[in-house]
């Protein structure tokens, strides 16, 4: 549409119009509040009539909004006035370069400088995940004090308009519906072959496109022409440029440069357009030549090139090779964790590995707060991802460029290299997503609900399965992709049966015909392992079937395969991703169990160990007159921990529970010292009762509920209550009366709640905000009256003493704060007591304990088998599978 001069939008003034294309129509205006000349596009109206478009762009577009650099035009902001959606723009003045090539080349300095610019602007736009796609001389303006701008970043991709110009002189922007396969974005003569087969691209695109851009401003030409769009498309995908067409002048650096960038293949091309800029700036002219060196020179120059050649062989070594000692054979990089922070326990994936190999995404969690780390095959160190704080079971896009996650109690995206998190759909309770090649995400939003389908660029959400109960289905869940294919593999819970999924079944999806195959049953969490077989887990056993892709069915019968993880048959999985390529990623967990204690502390931190042998101990509970310690023991992960009772003063242990394969975890003790409360990983999960003495039979505390996690967090004094947590690993708090088993909400979010000694008030952990710090909170538990906070700067894991609220501030520090709760809540000032070097937990997970009077503190000694550290990633692991037993 045009608008005329005088018309307002907001706040702006329409002064003029700039130009017009695909983009739509940008106008000179005038900001009346801010008193400056902006650029303001006028969205096309395919895009402003389309809801689900608009919202997309809306949504790329605060993504692009978080560009801020020198070399790019700035987006200020959305406007919608009267039906009219428009962008407002950073107005830049001076022509483009378009217009500067129109009167012929440029200067080889001044072309190089003007490419270093626009390189820089790429550079910063790549960091934040974000593919120009359409970078041509009418997108980069040079000002009139000689600096460079590159104007619609990203805006391809975000408009995504129907239709082309034939018009290649005029620069045609080529496009087709962004959320299907086979998009053209870009203009003809400046795409990369991969852009115009309409394949999915990422910053090689840009790489192309800028050596395209360099060529033209040196020889006045560009390097790929046609009368007609097809006659371009076809020169792209064909032909060399004209090199012969360079001046003399352009130094042999340059020249390397071009030719790598304008590589059709995009495995070979230069990757990351900051490799070509520095490559520009190799010495332009050869060095003069030395006269030979005599003779007795040349050993120590032989010497030199030898040392600098171990030097770097050694660097690559040390970037590639596992960085801890003993670490397993045949690893192609390792992730370390940062320091302060561990890889947390979940029931969902905590880490991937992108489809080629070359990188992995995991959680890194420390005192309650989470963010993604991504490792490259390049890059030592693992890098931040912002905008992924409160993440779990985070997946890549197939191009590695995006990272969905689910936070909040939503699906979201966010780029690889950190920038605005968007939300995608709503999800309370994850269960694993997987990013397809048609660009739609498929992901489980409730623990007990089936496949749900969203555009990856946001839109509306479709249910692709629900659980069929008449056939004993509970819960769609862990869906990934399988090569090659559209098709989904997932697993299929059952009602009855082991609550471990031992007896679950393993499935594909048709996602267009909905249709759904059973390939077998009795494992889970299934994953395609290249070439030919499944790989999935069975009694905390790994699997492997044959698969034949062709077929998409399973051949043979499943069988267990040697725990070869690096060549070290000793070492364990905690959790493991596949990539397309066969590379295996995976968390070790070697057996620490060894090293564990049950440590007692005074109010100083003086510490004593308890006799008890050395094992795996997890969440220790003091009874009520602090003379026996509730336990789990087991592995500490998976599902073979069980509730044993240790005697303090002789450490003599007594099993409680017999899981067989079950998991029993996370005790509490009833006030009188003679029952307890545990939570179960069996069919019916949640919280289960019984005798401390061992007698009798164990009960479920809700027999007819639907399976949930439930975690037992305390017991109040009379007997009457139970406060617990729901969900795993985000919670929120309940009390259930033990009388009639009736359940009252109490705080959503909260975690580790405990009873005041009257019974009156609870304690909790919760975040002020998401990403936040967590704080420790006072609440009645009638739900009448204010809610207090008695920690200052961070607090987690509250106990309710006699006379005292303790719990635990940053660095494993244990703070007291004085306690009243008559006539009303009254709280003191926090007290620091002493520092601990012992593990506090995990997400609601409490590893820690103190008796009723508040003088005596019990602690899990030793490396906990949950503080993972490191990820190490294996090339080619899949590709020596031995063939399971048919």
């Amino acid at each position: 549409m045009t608008i005329s001069a005088g018309t307002r939008l907001g706040p702006y003034e329409i002064l003029s119009p700039l130009g017009a294309g695909g983009m739509g129509e940008v106008y000179r205006a005038r900001d009346a509040k801010l008193n400056r000349d902006v650029a303001i596009k006028v969205l096309p109206g395919a895009v402003a009539a389309d809801p689900e478009r608009l919202a997309r762009f809306r949504r790329e577009a605060q993504v692009l909004a978080s560009l801020n650099h020198p070399h790019i035009a700035a987006i200020y902001g959305l406007e919608h006035t009267d039906g009219v959606d428009a962008l407002v723009l950073e107005l830049v003045e001076g022509e483009t370069l378009a217009e500067r090539l129109a009167v012929g080349p440029l200067p080889v300095d001044e072309a190089l400088e003007t490419a270093r610019q626009i390189a820089r602007a790429l550079e910063a736009a790549h960091e934040r995940g974000i593919v120009h796609r359409d970078l041509k001389p009418a997108n980069v303006k040079l000002t009139p004090a000689g600096e460079v701008k590159v104007l619609d970043f990203g805006l391809a991709k975000a408009l995504a308009v129907d239709g082309a110009s034939p018009d290649v002189t005029s620069s045609p922007t080529l496009t087709a519906a962004a959320t299907q396969a086979g998009v053209i974005l870009g203009t003809a003569a400046y795409m990369s072959p991969e852009q115009a087969r309409g394949k999915a691209v990422d910053r090689r695109a840009d790489v192309w496109a800028w050596g395209a851009v360099l060529y033209e401003m040196l020889t006045g030409r560009r390097a790929f022409e046609g009368e007609t769009v097809s006659d371009t498309l076809a020169a792209v995908l064909t032909r060399e440029p004209d090199w012969s067409r360079l001046p003399a002048a352009t130094p042999p650096s340059v020249r390397r440069v071009l030719r790598r960038c304008l590589d059709r293949d995009p495995r070979t091309r230069i990757h990351d357009v900051a490799d070509a800029r520095l490559d520009l700036d190799e010495p332009h002219a050869p060095a003069p030549a030395a006269a030979p060196p005599p003779p007795r020179s040349r050993a120590p120059l032989a010497l030199s090139i030898a040392a600098l050649a171990l030097v770097a062989a050694v660097g690559w070594w040390l970037a590639l090779k596992p960085r801890r000692s003993g670490a397993p054979v045949g690893i192609a990089y390792s992730a370390e964790v940062p320091e302060g922070e561990q890889i947390p326990y979940d029931d969902s994936p905590v880490l991937d590995v992108s489809r080629d190999g070359t990188r992995v995404v995991f959680i890194g969690e420390s005192d309650g707060r989470r963010r993604l780390y991504v490792r490259t095959r390049e890059r030592i160190e693992p890098v931040p991802v912002n905008g992924s704080e409160g993440a779990y079971s985070p997946f890549f896009s197939p191009d590695a460029q995006w990272i969905g996650f689910f936070a909040d109690g939503k699906l979201k995206k966010v780029p690889a290299s950190g920038g605005v998190a968007m939300s995608l759909a709503d999800a309370l309770n994850n269960r694993g997503g997987v990013w397809l090649e048609d660009e739609t995400i498929v992901f489980v939003p409730q623990f007990t609900s089936g496949l749900n389908r969203v555009p990856a660029v946001g839109g509306k959400t479709e249910v692709l399965t629900t659980p069929d109960e008449k056939s004993g289905e509970r819960t769609h869940r862990w869906p990934t992709y399988l090569p090659g294919s559209n098709e989904i593999l997932f697993t299929i819970g059952l009602l009855k049966g082991p609550g471990n999924y031992d007896d679950a079944k393993i499935a594909v999806l048709d996602p267009t015909t909905r249709r759904t195959r059973v390939l077998f049953q009795g494992g889970s969490m299934a994953r395609f392992a290249a070439p030919d077989h499944l790989l999935f887990w069975r009694s905390q056993t790994t699997m492997a079937v044959r698969f034949d892709p062709s077929r998409g069915a399973a051949v043979g019968e499943p069988a267990p395969i040697p725990e070869r993880v690096g060549g070290d048959p000793s070492s364990g999985v905690a959790y493991a991703a596949l990539g397309a390529d066969g590379t295996f990623a995976f968390v070790p967990a070697a057996d620490t169990s060894a090293g564990h204690t049950l440590v007692l502390t005074d109010r100083a931190g003086k510490a004593r160990t308890i006799p008890a042998p050395p094992r795996s101990y997890l969440y220790p509970r003091f009874s009520p007159d602090g003379k026996r310690i509730a336990v789990t023991i087991g592995p500490g992960h998976g599902n073979a921990d069980d509730v044993w009772i240790c005697e303090v003063e002789t450490g003599a242990l007594s099993r409680l529970t017999f899981g067989n394969g079950n998991g029993n975890y996370y005790p509490i003790w009833s006030p009188d010292g003679k029952r307890i409360a545990y939570s179960s990983d069996r069919a019916h999960q949640g919280i289960w009762l019984k005798n401390a003495d061992g007698s009798g039979e164990e009960e479920p505390l809700f027999p007819d509920a639907i399976p949930r996690p439930q975690l037992p967090q305390d017991w109040s004094r009379d007997g009457a209550r139970m406060a617990i947590t729901v969900g795993f690993p985000n919670t929120d708090t309940l009390t259930v009366s033990l009388g009639d088993r009736k359940e009252a909400p109490f705080e959503p979010g909260g975690f580790t709640p405990a009873f005041s000694p009257d019974g009156r008030w609870i304690t909790y952990g919760a975040f002020l905000a998401a990403g936040g710090t967590p704080q420790i909170f006072v609440r009645p538990l009638s739900g009448l009256g204010g809610k207090f906070q008695v920690s200052s700067e961070f607090g987690v894991f509250s106990v309710w003493t006699d006379r005292e609220i303790v719990y635990l501030s940053e660095n494993t520090r244990v703070v007291a704060v004085e306690a009243t709760t008559t006539p009303t809540f009254r709280a003191g000032p926090p007290h620091p007591l002493f520092q601990v070097p012992y593990d506090r937990g995990s997400g609601p997970l409490r590893n820690y304990d103190v008796t009723r009077d508040g003088q005596t503190f019990v602690f899990v000694g030793g490396t906990s088998p949950r503080a993972w550290k490191r990820i190490d990633v294996e090339a080619g692991w899949t590709a020596g599978l031995a063939k399971p037993t048919r």
